[in-house]
């Protein structure tokens, strides 16, 4: 039986250290418009172009769905640089408090085991209420006055201060210093943004649960949701004077070689150290040596996608539940002693603070920032959230990410359009899967050769072995057709390819257009490559034949002879906007005929490998 209970343990285990991940899914497949979302792309690379940041990431997830995730610039800049990646791991600085501390705050009120109407005093010894200047006047300072920042506690404490009374690496003296000092106004009659009420909430949840905030958290949170890249990771000085981590994170045996590696750097300390898996925050980091209830925790995009997506499911993803939903919506609501004040138990509605929602979500979002950089925004009206991530105090803490979290907010509000999913997203499965393919895939740039079309080209699969040049993309999709590839121009051209070789039209002979049309659609797709990317150099190749014999496509039976009449026009089409006109057609048909051969076919339609030869010898003369 003990055999059989450690197997047991050992599984789930091993299932709980599998990241596990919201579905991916295109921008249109949940009704956002991905042409619109470009627009938080080219808010993020001026940031990163004027040097306020080095880098970003930023995940939208509607419906519990990943509809957007994408790396921008670099993770590190010194004393060397870095590629940002999707999975980087970030300081999430004050995101800590909401992310983290509140939810097992929560945690524990749904349990029975804590009360938001509690005395402080009742769980920090020594811990003073407030008073009047004359004595006469007293309130009791509680847990929801902590979690709403309407305590009246001081916003921080000098850290040179507590480090020479404390001593570094003391928790408990900063407690209590917290326990002591002067309280700032009356609890619950204003609001005051205060590190040390989420430092003080952090030993309250720590007695109660008889766990240090790691493992509570690791246990009652990150594990449940499978958030296997967050963590607390404990620090301290070394001989040196250097920070050091004193614990493995969570995720090192997930990660081949060092697992500071993931982690997005911040800070470089008077000393030239650059903190990287220390936390920036010194009181998180000199006083409570790297676990504090104010920041601490390090977390990536996709993990923090997994949290957002409980939280807009009423507290539960994936068959796991971290709160019930009448604790969410507690947590997403002004408590109504500090209804004016405009914070939740954890998040911010609207205080100044938090002006990363934007402009256009809805009056009940509520959200968080971190000083590092990060930024959660959820709208449960709309089920989105927007997650933005960057280290803008590396290699210096020289700018601000204000501005640029309001400019990403508003670029996705406005990409919800209203619009029936259907709608939205026409095409198949397989063309959106693509989609999310070239999302991931690093964007395109001047260097490249772009190979556009539907399934001849996507079967093509990798151009650049094929003809022997370096940067040639593939950017088919089966079944596409003239405006779909108009539709998704938007994901190629803002790079600027170097030559972009368009064959489109076969598809939309099938769904009964005349050539006329067709060709004047493909028009459109080159009207836009010549206005969006005039210095590309584009190709307008000719359609293929193909060979009704077969039988296989009936919605082609009897359309053979468009072929040649759409490419007589899609001639004319390179022509007027000084494109190169490629024949393909007369390389493929025998002398006399307007069919495929057999012998180059597969099913009358795609090509098999001897076609794709004859394709390559005539692209090979103009790369």
């Amino acid at each position: 039986m003990k055999k059989l209970i450690f197997l047991l343990c050992a599984l789930a285990g091993a299932e709980s250290l599998s990241a596990q991940h919201l579905r991916r899914v295109a921008p249109e497949q949940v009704g956002l418009d991905s042409r619109r979302l470009v627009y938080a792309d080219s808010a993020i690379n001026r940031a990163i172009d004027d040097r306020e940041i080095p880098g970003a990431v930023l995940a939208v997830v509607k419906d519990g769905q990943m509809a957007y995730l994408k790396a921008y610039g670099n993770r590190r800049v010194e004393p060397f640089v870095d590629p940002m990646t999707p999975s980087t791991i970030f300081d999430m600085a004050s995101c800590s408090k909401a992310m983290s501390t509140s939810v097992c705050a929560m945690i524990l009120v749904e349990r029975g085991m804590l009360r938001l109407q509690d005395p402080v005093s009742l769980y920090i010894e020594g811990f003073k209420d407030w008073e009047s200047d004359d004595g006469k006047e007293k309130r009791t300072i509680r847990v929801q006055d902590l979690m709403t920042h309407s305590s009246g506690l001081p916003a921080y404490a000098s850290v040179p201060m507590l480090e020479e009374e404390y001593g570094a690496l003391n928790p408990q003296g900063l407690m209590e210093y917290i326990a002591s000092c002067p309280r700032q106004f009356e609890p619950r009659t204003a609001f005051r943004y205060s590190c040390l009420n989420y430092i003080t909430l952090q030993h309250i949840i720590e007695q109660v649960s008889g766990e240090s905030l790691r493992d509570f958290a690791r246990h009652n949170l990150f594990d449940v949701l499978g958030m296997d890249y967050t963590d607390y990771l404990p620090c301290r000085r070394d001989k040196k004077g250097n920070w050091v981590n004193t614990a493995d994170a969570h995720w090192a045996p997930l990660v081949e070689g060092d697992w500071h590696s993931l982690i997005a750097p911040t800070e470089i300390q008077p000393n030239g150290q650059i903190l990287c898996g220390q936390v920036h925050d010194p009181l998180a980091r000199v006083m409570n040596g790297g676990v504090s209830g104010n920041a601490s925790v390090f977390s990536s995009a996709e993990d923090i996608a997994i949290l957002c997506a409980a939280l807009q499911n009423g507290g539960e993803w994936n068959g796991h539940r971290i709160l019930s939903p009448m604790g969410v919506r507690a947590m997403r609501s002004i408590p109504r002693e500090v209804g004016g004040l405009g914070r939740t138990l954890g998040w911010d509605c609207c205080t100044p603070y938090a002006s990363n929602n934007g402009s256009l979500l809805g009056h009940q979002t509520y959200s968080h920032t971190g000083y590092t950089g990060t930024s959660i925004v959820i709208d449960p009206e709309s089920n989105l959230s927007v997650i933005l991530l960057t280290n803008h105090v590396h290699p210096r803490d020289e700018h601000g990410v204000v501005r640029l979290r309001t400019l990403v907010s508003n670029v996705v509000a406005s990409s919800l359009t209203g619009e029936p999913v259907e709608k939205m997203a026409p095409y198949t499965d397989h063309y959106y899967e693509r989609i999310v393919d070239f999302m991931d895939q690093k964007p395109i740039t001047s260097d490249d050769i772009v190979m556009l079309g539907n399934s001849l080209t996507e079967n093509g699969g990798d151009w650049s072995a094929r003809l022997g040049v370096e940067h040639v993309v593939n950017r088919g999709i089966i079944g596409d057709e003239a405006m779909g590839v108009y539709d998704r121009l938007h994901l190629i051209l803002p790079g600027q390819p170097a030559k972009l070789f368009l064959m489109i039209g076969v598809n939309d002979i099938s769904h009964d257009l005349s050539s006329e049309e067709i060709a004047r659609r493909v028009e459109m797709v080159v009207e836009r490559i010549r206005r969006e990317s005039p210095s590309t150099q584009l190709y307008v190749q000719s359609l293929l034949p193909f060979n009704e014999s077969f039988h296989r496509y009936k919605r082609l039976d009897g359309k053979s002879h468009m072929v040649g009449e759409i490419n007589a026009r899609l001639k004319e089409v390179a022509k007027r906007h000084k494109a190169r006109y490629i024949d393909l057609h007369s390389r493929f048909c025998a002398k006399g005929s307007q069919s495929l051969p057999a012998e180059y076919t597969t099913d009358g339609l795609h090509l098999n490998e001897e076609g794709y030869k004859i394709w390559v010898k005539e692209l090979r003369k103009h790369l």
